[in-house]
């Protein structure tokens, strides 16, 4: 018998649709604001609305006990015809409990029709066995979103219910600023609502003003700086950097991601990649593309292996030195700037 695969949360959104939905479910990934969603949609579609704090129980795994759990799952629903268990920050639970929860689930056969238990992992991985028992009993439910264009359609369609359009420009700062992170993501994009009253397009400008401030659009400014080996304005640009909230190492990383695209492009470039190719492989708007091509050709292969050295040892500047990070910033934009103007001299 083939192995059950593991679900995307968008099938549990099609179970719940279709009233299709199980009575034990294991759900894991880093997108917590998604199982919130979802948790609350199932509780939405089983359980009156008048009844939900009586017939809705959630236990914490650092607080409770198996037992504790067992005896709620047994009792039945008060007024209703389903109830729900939730056993939130499942990972924390102890050996001794965990063993006794799986051995427990190992003997459920759905014949509790009144009860649905959810177990909820956060960031840190499931327990194999319980994954295994869970997937043989009912469904685990994976929360990971790593397709591009469905984040983007997520985004569109949460200014869309504020009768909003996000242009591509200001969809990717969003994105970059939030690190694509939905439970992230949804806070800022209230904000950007709140800042953007009364207008219906949302530019890149509204989300600087809304979430960023001047510091960030400072350092996408930097970093198209350094790909256009623009050095006094990068300088002009890390100073003032330097001088607000951002931390030293998040700007190191910025640079490291701007000399990686840079590197990924002249690849592309030099195998002579047509620009729909370069699309699918950097998986970047077209406008970053377009600039991205342009900075390539400022730099060699050598000019960008020398970055990535002077980006190696600025990294350990950073954390084992005493030097002052403004200045260990400072001279490693002059030096991945002026790095051609050394190698040919």
């Amino acid at each position: 018998m083939a192995s059950k695969k593991v679900l995307h949360y968008r099938d549990i959104l099609n179970d719940i649709k279709r009233n299709n939905l199980k009575n034990l479910y294991l759900f894991h990934g880093k997108e917590n604001y998604l199982k919130e969603n979802i948790i609350k949609k199932m509780i939405e579609k089983s359980i009156d609305s008048p009844l939900k704090d009586i017939n809705c129980k959630t236990f914490y795994g650092e607080k409770t006990t198996t037992n504790e759990i067992i005896e709620e799952l047994q009792n039945i629903p008060f007024f209703s015809k389903q109830k729900m268990v939730l056993i939130k920050r499942a990972g924390k639970i102890n050996k001794i409990n965990r063993e006794k929860l799986i051995d427990y689930l190992s003997h459920w056969n759905n014949e509790i029709e009144f009860t649905r238990l959810i177990i909820v992992y956060e960031d840190d991985k499931p327990d194999k066995n319980m994954v295994s028992i869970v997937k043989d009993k009912g469904d685990v439910v994976n929360f990971e979103v790593t397709d591009r264009k469905t984040i983007n359609m997520w985004i569109k369609a949460r200014f869309k219910i504020n009768d909003k359009k996000i242009t591509e420009d200001a969809l990717y700062y969003l994105k970059s600023m939030t690190h694509s992170n939905l439970s992230q993501l949804f806070n800022e994009i209230e904000k950007i609502d709140i800042y953007t009253q009364g207008k219906k397009i949302v530019h890149k400008e509204d989300i600087f003003g809304a979430i960023g401030g001047s510091e960030s659009l400072n350092i996408f400014n930097i970093l198209d700086d350094i790909g256009e080996k623009n050095l006094e304005n990068a300088i002009d640009g890390i100073v003032k950097l330097n001088n607000s909230s951002m931390h030293h190492l998040s700007i190191l990383a910025m640079i490291h991601r701007q000399i990686k695209l840079i590197f990924q492009t002249k690849l592309l470039t030099e195998d002579k990649r047509d620009f729909n190719t370069m699309k699918q492989s950097l998986k970047l708007p077209d406008f970053i593309i377009e600039k991205l091509i342009k900075q390539a050709k400022k730099y060699s292969f050598k000019e960008i292996f020398n970055a990535y050295e002077l980006l190696t040892f600025a990294d350990l500047e950073l954390k084992n030195s005493a030097k002052n990070p403004s200045i260990v910033l400072e001279e490693l934009v002059v030096n991945i700037i002026n790095c051609g103007k050394k190698n040919s001299m």
